[in-house]
């Protein structure tokens, strides 16, 4: 039976409304991320001419993380894990999240390597069961809210409502109460309404996050093209590395397991200090990306490569130590600065480069070829989606190697 015109009109009345609430609360945490970062990291260092800054804040940072990890749980959860549960029909908890919330900040602000999807998403998802439980009443198709919702928070956090809808529906199997069509209508109206909140919020009061623009590409020679498979199996090896890096973190960090404090303090220890020898390995990496953006021709070679492959690892001694968040900025970040190390040597366009091994290592990361391709049209210009294509089905399709341990959904 299909939904009547009336139910319909209220549907789309309370997915716009979700949708809007939604870019509210996204611009809410960012600004809030964005003060913390600015006060502790510039304000603060301004006035302490310290070269140990780094490893003492993050030392303490990891002190505040594990003493909260302790007393309110692990939180947030990963962006993945909430996606699969949602498509499972399971409901995530709505009770706590001011929890989630600080959970969230405290790892982005100490300077961890990690992004601020999988707060938010923890956060707004929560808030769309809350909306659906208590609207129920109003029609069957509310339960079908956490899915929309779901879509429109990831268009809101990367600014990309394409991306949003083929991440949503790229592996949509479950049958669902509204017409697939519908349903389809339902998640623009949700992505959109929230991308125009936040978006008016930011131009007008600021909190803006989001990747840099990369200029078009100039050339796409025979040399382009005969180097596009190599340096896309360069960011498949990345994104196995990794992979690696995590079955060595979760090995090397098991012992501390329930050390919770120590284990946070521990872990802002080795963030900081790395951070003095490789400051872009620290942050989520879309403000450090436009600055790589600027500088990459002095950089170097081996700096350039070695920010690229560390902040991979540093990205999963963060998680395992504690300060949890996405992983999908960092890799992005990573693909960059790994690509401009490769543009140093070879003698092509320094964005097709960029372009190409940033979309093999995060589809290798992702396993969403497709979303990946959408997702990296924020940043990349559109004359380079053949060569990102390319890159990101050759990540996408290699399986990860069985002596790695992980499996596909690790």
């Amino acid at each position: 039976m299909g939904i009547k015109f009336k139910e319909m009109v209220v549907m789309t009345l309370f997915v716009a409304l979700l949708g809007g609430t939604i870019g509210g609360i996204t611009w809410a945490l960012l600004y809030i991320m964005n003060i913390g970062i600015n006060f502790l990291w510039t304000d603060v260092r301004k006035l302490i001419d310290f070269t140990l800054y780094p490893i003492v804040v993050c030392a303490f940072g990891g002190l505040i993380i594990g003493l909260w990890e302790k007393r309110f749980g692990p939180y947030p959860r990963e962006m993945a894990e909430i996606l699969k549960d949602v498509k499972k029909g399971k409901k995530i908890p709505y009770n706590n999240l001011h929890i989630i919330g600080i959970s969230a900040l405290l790892p982005l602000i100490f300077g961890g390597s990690l992004g601020p999807e999988a707060g938010l998403t923890g956060v707004i998802v929560g808030l769309c069961f809350w909306f659906s439980d208590r609207f129920k009443f109003i029609s069957a198709e509310m339960q079908e809210l956490p899915q929309i919702g779901m879509a429109a928070t990831i268009g809101v956090i990367f600014g990309s409502p394409l991306f949003a809808f083929i991440n949503q529906i790229e592996d949509e199997n479950k049958p669902t109460i509204i017409p697939k069509n519908m349903k389809m209508m339902m998640y623009f109206v949700g992505i959109i309404s929230g991308y125009g909140v936040l978006t008016l919020l930011q131009n007008f009061l600021g909190g803006r996050l989001g990747l840099g623009r990369f200029p078009a590409i100039e050339k796409i020679t025979g040399v382009e093209w005969a180097a596009v498979i190599p340096l896309a199996l360069i960011g498949v090896a990345a994104g196995m590395l990794y992979y690696l890096f995590m079955k060595m973190t979760k090995a090397a960090v098991k012992p501390l397991a329930k050390n919770i404090v120590t284990r946070g303090i521990i872990g802002g220890i080795i963030l900081g200090a790395v951070g003095i020898f490789l400051p872009y390995t620290m942050f989520s990496g879309e403000h450090e990306m436009v600055e790589v953006m600027n500088a990459w021709q002095g950089m170097g070679f081996a700096v350039l490569l070695l920010t690229g492959m560390i902040k991979l690892l540093m990205g999963n001694i963060c998680h395992e130590m504690g300060w949890r968040g996405g992983n999908i900025f960092p890799t992005i970040f990573s693909g960059v600065s790994i690509g401009y190390a490769c543009a140093l040597l070879l003698p092509i366009d320094p964005i097709f480069c960029v372009a190409v091994v940033t979309a093999a290592l995060t589809a290798t990361v992702m396993r969403k070829p497709l979303a990946v391709i959408l997702l990296l049209l924020i940043c990349f210009p559109i004359n380079g989606i053949i060569p990102m294509t390319i890159g990101a089905v050759i990540g996408g399709a290699l399986p990860i190697p069985k002596w790695i341990g992980l499996s596909e959904e690790a």
